[in-house]
């Protein structure tokens, strides 16, 4: 920078401290000392000093100016810890967009691990080493004596040990230090996650022969030369492959060493999950005539760097992830990097190894199901440019892609892409935002697409793909793949009112049983798909109309089957656990409220269809696909191969098998029961519904023809199922569109939504109260066309962990400008305590 010769460099650090609040005093300035002009940029993690403390900052802006009482940036935290500029300008826009603190959006864009504090340590002066502890106060002394016996302290690590209140504590530390038996200091606690690195050795010796021959002596020593100059080839190799592979101890190592024969030195190592994933070589098969316009139209944008917002529509199977494999390839001959976000880890598995056998190594993965360790890993290689890919779900959106060209969201009608916490942006909006900030080309796939996503394309805000064709593939006669068309498998809607009404009691439609019977007896592979997890929905008594609930949320109990713990009968025990928070306990005999023994599990569970299907078809290979059984690191993986592997001959599960896997070999989809998001007080209800229906049953007939999808319902009269028995986004979205217009919600409005918790119902219920008042005022005083208040109200889940739940919309037009949003928040002075969720997902 020219001007540094006349002017200092002054730093705009984001800092990282809990005291700071998220509107005001979140940015300070600071000079950069001059031992640090060459060395820092924007984006580095640096650190400054605030008040009395030392903290951790992101740089997000330098200036030459006259730095006039400006205290200096102490130092780097780590000279490669740098944000790319493209993702400081992302997390501006997610801060400004969702009223999120700008510290929280910057550490998504770091690596797990690296947050650091400076605690506050304690040690014994020389004074202190000597003096007689008989003379102290019983809290004094003691916290001196352990000082003695274990040296330098963190106030932490003595609360740990010793007994007293902070304050206590605290009191006892200054009257120690007045005395000169204590000094205090600082420490800067090490963080969570390092590079992990191993020792490697080498064989240095030029002349083998004469090597060994002054190894007589040492014939131990001799042996591992010669293995090293048979097996390593010049390359370094570890030494615990060296020990494993030889025999050699530490000692004989050592010798070697100091014998020159041998070097030892340190290498990073990556802790890389795909390592152990095993992809074919992939043959990519022709694009079809629809595939070849979808990917002609997105890459010439891509080419020209324009920025272009597109919506890939492609109904379930028709070839949406080999576009995306080209795009993604066309993206790396250009020189730019790629990321591909799931709305869930489920998800990544098979896309996973899609993108492993076409991009080998230059493939990186993040989501929350990997370890801390590999999440680091994978931020480093992406930031050296060492990986050009990353699959991941939302967080990996802010992954450094420094040349970042291409964005697809894959699913990009999923409520998974929103965030349940602070700060609660969703991924697919900021995705699209990356198109203004960088030019890079978005491209949201979905057969289902959201009705926002689908409005825009239908206004010119996106641009609109279709894939209107589903295709198989199948290897020809001179070896390479070829493309068909395929029919969508026909839907069938049984009403299970009818069934009752014929007295089928069963889970299971007649037609639904029938189909499964002629499936495995064809020896192939079907799903059964019901969004509810456990045996039994609810405990219920017959007599007095008992209920069993958490004694801590609002919620039924569900009955679960503990597999591992059996009754007289050899039946699974049942145990009731609640879905919000997690409490276990065990199945009444009896009901609690008035001792009948007419207490009975009503409802149905994943656990109570694998039941069923094992009582119907003994034979039949069943497992279960949900959150209670995929709960491991690999449980997702091994699951899918033993799919692929054709293991499993039924496979039961919740939403996580109705979105995006490719499964050959199904050729039945059952729906157990489609109504039960259909009537929640959600405004998205009828659109998830349609949403899940039409996936689940996408997953059938991937391959060939014959296969069938039956859904059970007792609203098969509602539009969304019979939309979705025709396959016919075109006509759910007529209906949705028309609903949404009338009530003024998204896309033709926008929510701002506040939820208040409490231990006590009437004041969650009073400050509910009070700040729907405030709003109004707000409103009112400023005269504000459009806005509008719903509640307050207490929310649907009323209760959870102890805690009274209420909430309040403000509904705005769909133009309300960020600013306006930020205006009416900052009246409201802080909300402590409050949930504020601008642009929500679902109002539950």
């Amino acid at each position: 920078m020219s001007d540094r010769a006349w002017s200092d460099l002054v730093a705009e650090v984001a800092v990282r401290t809990p005291s700071v609040s998220r509107r005001h005093g979140q940015i300070f300035s600071y000079r950069v000392p001059p031992h640090l002009h060459e060395r820092i940029s924007v984006g580095h993690v640096v650190w400054v000093p605030l008040r009395q403390q030392q903290v951790q900052g992101v740089v997000v802006a330098l200036q030459a100016r006259v730095a006039t009482a400006l205290r200096d940036v102490i130092d780097l935290v780590d000279p490669e810890l740098v944000i790319p500029p493209l993702c400081i300008a992302l997390a501006r826009w997610v801060a400004d967009t969702y009223y999120a603190p700008f510290m929280a959006v910057l550490d998504l864009c770091l690596p797990p691990g690296i947050p650091q504090q400076v605690t506050t340590t304690w040690r014994a002066t020389p004074a202190g080493l000597k003096y007689e502890l008989g003379d102290l106060p019983d809290r004094e002394r003691a916290i001196l004596f352990y000082l003695r016996r274990h040296g330098e302290q963190s106030e932490t690590d003595l609360r740990t040990v010793l007994r007293g209140s902070d304050a206590h504590l605290r009191a006892a530390y200054r009257s120690l230090a007045e005395r000169g038996l204590v000094v205090r200091g600082t420490r800067i606690e090490p963080p969570r996650v390092r590079p992990r690195r191993e020792q490697v050795v080498q064989l240095a010796v030029t002349d083998l022969d004469r090597a060994l021959a002054d190894l007589r002596r040492a014939p131990r020593q001799a042996t591992v030369v010669r293995w090293l100059a048979d097996h390593a080839a010049g390359a370094p190799l570890t030494l615990t492959e060296l020990r494993r592979a030889t025999g050699i101890d530490t000692a004989g190592i050592r010798a070697l060493e100091r014998r020159g024969l041998i070097t030892i030195s340190e290498r990073e190592v990556y802790r890389n999950p795909l390592l152990t994933l095993v992809s074919p070589p992939d043959i990519p098969p022709p694009l079809t005539a629809a595939q070849r316009a979808a990917y002609e139209l997105i890459v010439a944008d891509l080419e020209a760097g324009a920025g272009g917002r597109f919506l890939l529509h492609g109904i379930t199977g028709s070839g949406k992830t080999e576009v995306y494999l080209r795009l993604v390839a066309r993206a790396l001959r250009l020189g730019r990097q790629a990321l591909v976000l799931v709305p869930e880890i489920a998800l990544t598995t098979q896309l996973v190894r899609r993108f492993a056998a076409r991009f080998g190594n230059q493939l990186a993965v993040l989501h929350s199901g990997l370890s801390d360790g590999e999440r680091y890993d994978a931020w480093r290689r992406l930031r050296r440019g060492e990986a050009r890919i990353v699959i991941g779900a939302r967080s990996a959106l802010f992954a450094p892609l420094p040349e970042l060209g291409l964005v697809i969201v894959d699913e990009e009608h999923e409520p998974g892409f929103k965030n349940d916490t602070v700060p609660r942006y969703h991924a697919r909006d900021a995705a699209l935002q990356l198109a203004e900030l960088g030019g890079v080309t978005v491209v949201l796939g979905s057969a289902t697409p959201s009705v926002e996503s689908f409005y825009a394309a239908r206004k010119g805000v996106l641009r609109l793909v279709t894939l209107p064709e589903r295709i198989g593939g199948l290897f020809g006669a001179d070896g390479l793949v070829h493309t068909r068309p395929l029919p969508l498998p026909p839907v069938r809607l049984v009403d299970m009112r009818r069934e009752l009404q014929q007295g089928n009691t069963s889970i299971f439609s007649t037609v639904l049983q029938h189909a499964l019977a002629q499936t495995l007896e064809r020896g192939q592979q079907a799903l059964l798909f019901l969004n509810r997890r456990g045996a039994a929905s609810f405990i219920f008594c017959r007599d007095c109309g008992y209920v069993a609930r958490c004694q801590h949320c609002s919620t039924p109990l569900t009955a679960h089957y503990d597999d591992a713990v059996v009754n007289e009968t050899d039946e699974p025990y049942r145990i009731l656990i609640c879905h919000s928070c997690g409490q276990h306990t065990a199945m009444p005999v009896v009901c609690p409220q008035c001792l009948s023994r007419r207490i009975r599990a009503l409802g149905t569970g994943t656990q109570r269809v694998v039941e069923t299907v094992r009582e119907l078809f003994p034979q039949a290979r069943v497992a279960r696909w949900d959150r209670d059984s995929a709960s491991g690191k690999d449980a997702h993986n091994a699951l899918l191969e033993a799919m692929l592997g054709r293991h499993i001959d039924v496979l039961v599960g919740t939403q996580m098998i109705a979105k995006g896997l490719d499964l050959p070999f199904v050729s039945l989809v059952g729906v157990i029961l489609a109504d039960t998001g259909l009537y929640v007080p959600d405004f998205r209800s009828g659109e998830r519904t349609f949403q899940l229906l039409t996936q689940v049953a996408g997953r059938a007939g991937r391959r060939s023809e014959g296969a069938q999808v039956i859904i059970q319902t007792y609203q098969p009269d509602h539009y969304a199922l019979q939309a979705a028995r025709e396959h016919d986004y075109q006509a759910f979205f007529r209906e949705e569109i028309a609903f949404r217009r009338a009530l003024a919600y998204p896309p033709f409005g926008r929510l701002v939504r506040f939820v208040v918790h409490a231990a006590s119902e009437s004041t969650c219920r009073q400050r509910a109260e009070q700040l729907a008042k405030m709003l109004h005022n707000y409103i009112r005083d400023y005269d504000l066309s459009g806005w509008r208040l719903i509640g307050p109200a207490p929310a649907f889940f009323r209760r959870q962990r102890d805690r009274w739940r209420w909430h309040v919309l403000l509904r705005l037009p769909a133009d309300s400008a960020t600013q306006a949003i930020h205006a009416a928040l900052d009246a409201l002075g802080p909300l402590p305590g409050w949930i504020i969720d601008v642009d929500p997902v679902q109002v539950l």
